[in-house]
């Protein structure tokens, strides 16, 4: 044998080696990557999770407020309808004084 060639059995043996020792990298790394993927699916799983809550969590909110809303609305209408019933006069005059000065600021 010579110093600066190596016999195809060795040449073989080192092939495989090597061969071999990409395939467990290889599978290291596919493996890494399919904990990342866990991992990740799982965060995403959360973060949904607490987002539907949180979604929940304003619809209710949104349904009083907007039911409140319309009891306020309802409440204030009921007291200028029984203002206006018992000022009918005065009423007129807060009108047309809000008239003219709707009118006066839009010409602006």
């Amino acid at each position: 044998m010579s110093l600066g060639k190596t016999s195809r059995p060795e040449a073989d043996y080192g092939a495989q080696h090597h061969a071999g020792g990409d395939a467990s990298t290889t599978d290291q790394v596919a493996q890494a990557a399919h904990a990342a993927i866990d991992k990740a699916a799982a965060n995403l799983a959360h973060a949904e999770r607490a987002l539907r809550e949180a979604q929940a969590a304003a619809g209710v909110k949104v349904s009083e407020v907007s039911t409140q809303a319309r009891q306020l609305g309802g409440d204030s209408l009921a007291s200028v309808r029984q203002y206006v019933h018992e000022h009918p006069a005065r009423s007129v005059g807060i009108a047309f004084a809000a008239g003219y000065l709707l009118s006066v600021l839009l010409k602006k």
